[in-house]
């Protein structure tokens, strides 16, 4: 018979999501650059529960490299290679390493195909200040 401990410690996360969120939107806001939350984090905004350990911004081609400075100076300095895929859609992801943690920031590139998901989203008013999110229709 296994005997498993009654307790269990808990240690503070060194990198929480909504934290992470708050920093990286104040920062593009105060750089002025244009960014829509998409991916799971967008659909908890429209209330649909999803568990999600990343963060996902829609970015036009032109802004990514503006958008991945800011992330850079927020810890985000792990890049991965281009991830191309077979509809036309780019993903480049920035990784933030902290005390043995990481976290995920993907940026999906607008191309020709979503113009109409870049052009639906809209800003949403949260505890931080304003949220670029992606519409529901966007999303689906």
């Amino acid at each position: 018979m296994l005997d498993f401990p009654q307790t269990v410690v808990e240690r503070p996360l060194a990198l929480d999501l909504y934290e992470e969120l708050v920093n990286l939107v104040q920062a593009l806001d105060a750089a002025r650059v244009p960014y829509a939350l998409a991916g799971g984090l967008a659909l908890a905004v429209h209330g649909v529960a999803r568990a999600t350990t990343d963060i996902d911004l829609l970015v036009r081609p032109a802004d990514a490299g503006r958008l991945s400075d800011v992330a850079r100076s927020l810890g985000y300095t792990f890049e991965a290679q281009p991830m191309h895929f077979a509809d036309g859609m780019e993903v480049r992801r920035l990784t933030r390493i902290e005390a043995g943690e990481s976290m995920t920031l993907d940026l999906w590139l607008v191309h020709p195909g979503i113009e109409d998901v870049w052009a639906s989203r809209g800003p949403v008013t949260g505890d931080f200040g304003p949220l670029w999110v992606v519409s529901r229709d966007g999303l689906i």
